[in-house]
């Protein structure tokens, strides 16, 4: 029977990197708790969040096709994110991630099969400058820079087959990313809005018998923000996703990769006495275009808890 099982595993991961792709690149989710907002000098944020992530359903181009030996994929992933204020304008920022488990199910020849892996994921650190900061209306306009290193396991296997790099906890690869993030609200009214966009461009993986190199991301949000109440906003945030296909040796491209998704991104953010945060989010996908074959998202959510710290008049 365990042979049985691992030869189902085996042709499974031939077939799937011949002809269909994942959903998500290894490594830590895009998105960390949220905030892109610079803080003043001596200022602390300390962010923990919980994400879970499903994917179920199979596209080619802009339709939905039928897999059958693949049942669903998901992951429960924590992450823990620290921001501090090191200059009046300048913060520094880190992320680190842990998948508690990262899952495939399949069903092939009536057998089930199970690929899970757990453990860190990648390191993100990186540099905000606030450009722009008033107060009358309230604005910020903050510009980062910094790099995702694959500190995590990139080599899991299940009885000495190498699990697809979709569910291996780290990228492997070397990640460099930019941002700009803007913000706008006026004192006297309950509505404001923010944009932010995002570039990242990976190193070319060349580990062993792999060469891999992950496309370009591209990530542009628009939101509007509702003040219920002096500690209660309600956010809609509407967020487009461009992934360029990903390339092996001497720049060959990979048909099933590479994607560009429209999400509806609706955010809750409860705030007590201005130092706890309690966030909810969830990832609502709303249009879906994938080059080749490739198991899609159907949502995600977050949860999680940020503090605000301050040590400018401490001594």
């Amino acid at each position: 029977m365990k042979t049985k099982i691992l030869l189902l595993i085996s042709m499974f991961f031939i077939f799937n990197k011949l002809i269909f792709g994942q959903c998500c690149s290894a490594g830590n989710p895009v998105g960390g708790d949220g905030s892109n907002v610079g803080l003043n000098k001596k200022a602390l944020r300390v962010s923990v969040m919980y994400k879970y992530s499903l994917s179920q359903v199979y596209f080619h181009n802009e339709s939905q096709v039928d897999v059958p030996f693949t049942d669903k994929s998901y992951f429960d992933y924590n992450n823990l994110s620290i921001t501090y204020g090191l200059l009046n304008r300048l913060s520094l920022h880190s992320e680190i991630g842990y998948f508690i488990d990262k899952t495939q199910k399949l069903n092939m020849n009536n057998e089930n099969i199970v690929i899970n892996s757990n453990g860190l994921g990648d390191l993100l650190f990186n540099a905000r400058y606030t450009l722009i900061k008033t107060v009358k209306p309230i604005s910020q306009l903050v510009l980062s820079a910094g790099a995702r290193f694959p500190i995590g396991a990139f080599n899991e296997e299940i009885n000495g087959v190498a699990i697809p790099m979709s569910l291996q906890p780290s990228s492997g690869a070397l990640k460099y990313n930019t941002s700009a993030f803007y913000s706008r609200k006026r004192i006297e009214n309950k509505i404001g809005f923010t944009i932010f966009t995002l570039f990242e461009n990976s190193r070319t993986i060349n580990q062993d018998y792999l060469v891999y190199k992950y496309g370009n991301y591209f990530q542009f949000s628009l939101a509007g923000s509702y003040s219920i109440s002096k500690n209660f906003i309600f956010i809609a945030n509407a967020k487009f996703e461009l992934r360029a296909k990903d390339e092996r040796e001497f720049g060959l491209k990979i048909e099933s990769t590479g994607s560009r998704v429209v999400y509806f991104n609706p955010q809750i953010l409860y705030s007590i006495k201005t130092k706890w945060n309690i966030i909810f989010m969830t990832d609502i996908p709303i249009y879906k275009y994938v080059n080749g074959y490739q198991l899609t998202n159907k949502f995600s959510f977050q949860i999680g808890l940020s503090r605000n710290i301050s040590f400018r008049y401490q001594k």
